[in-house]
């Protein structure tokens, strides 16, 4: 059984859109799929069989303000409009269809961060049937969205302790996969937080663990990025990343330079589906 493993990244996920779209048009899903992020909610629309959805919430709706907008972030302290996202658009502007998402036998495998303990914990398709908040908290960045609580626990984005859940699919007993990233081969994180980190010990002082999760976010992206790459030299994956460098910030909101990136997945992905099709054949 072969599974998929999906990177998150912001509006830099519109590359995995891309990925996801040529897998649909060929036919090809799998069993099992692990993704952080935006990665997640790009996988929601693969599972839910709409090609082509994801991509225009992208370049439709990333410059709407009731997508994200600072005036958001200064009044309700959330850059994202998770109740525009996951209300008005998914029911209206672009329908989501819960029916097939909820029908499929297809397992998504959701990473949030649990800040109280500083550990990746995942949630699956059937979590999201009453309730949407661990897909909203995996997609909720730190500092610039709120905390999510469900179920007794503290949740964000699970790309603070699995950025690319590589080590969930293996320990699940998933040895074959094949795995989307949003960065190009040359990319290296630095081990730093993304905000001075007085601020952070300030902003989370009740959640040492995530403070310390921040710190080492960089030295944990780049080891799970090498068990990829030693996972493909092995011949247990193949890795699909963007073919050169994505220069952009995760918020970029430019219709014409996501649709770029978006090309660039396609492309990627055609790139490599007699490959894909040759490991699916036989690893199942």
């Amino acid at each position: 059984m072969t599974g998929l493993i999906l990177e998150g990244g912001g509006n830099r996920a519109v590359y995995n859109a891309g990925v996801l779209d040529v897998f649909a048009e060929n036919d090809i899903y799998f069993p099992v799929t692990y993704a952080v992020s935006a990665g997640a909610c790009n996988a929601m629309s693969y599972l839910s069989k709409q090609p082509k959805r994801a991509y225009r919430v992208y370049t439709e709706y990333a410059s709407d303000k009731r997508y994200s907008s600072w005036k958001m972030f200064r009044r309700t302290g959330s850059l994202f409009g998770f109740d525009f996202i996951f209300g008005e658009l998914a029911d209206e502007l672009l329908p989501f269809d819960y029916e097939e998402f909820f029908r499929t036998s297809m397992k998504l495998n959701i990473c949030t961060t649990d800040i109280d303990n500083g550990v990746p914990v995942f949630f699956s398709n059937k979590d999201l049937r009453d309730d949407l908040r661990p897909l909203i908290a995996s997609a909720s960045l730190p500092v610039v969205a709120n905390i999510v609580e469900y179920n007794g626990m503290h949740l964000l984005d699970g790309g603070v302790t699995s950025p690319i859940p590589i080590e969930k699919a293996m320990n699940d007993g998933i040895t074959k996969n094949i795995i989307v990233l949003t960065r190009d081969e040359t990319y290296k994180k630095k081990n730093k937080p993304e905000f001075p980190l007085f601020y952070l010990k300030h902003k989370y002082k009740n959640y040492p663990k995530l403070i310390d999760a921040l710190k080492n976010r960089g030295s944990l992206y780049n080891k799970e990025r090498l068990l990829c790459y030693e996972e493909q030299s092995n011949g247990n994956a193949i890795i699909i990343q963007p073919s050169k460098p994505i220069n952009i910030k995760r918020s970029c909101k430019d219709p014409d330079v996501l649709d770029e990136i978006y090309r660039l997945g396609v492309n990627d992905a055609n790139a490599k589906l007699v490959e894909i099709n040759r490991f699916l054949s036989l690893n199942g």
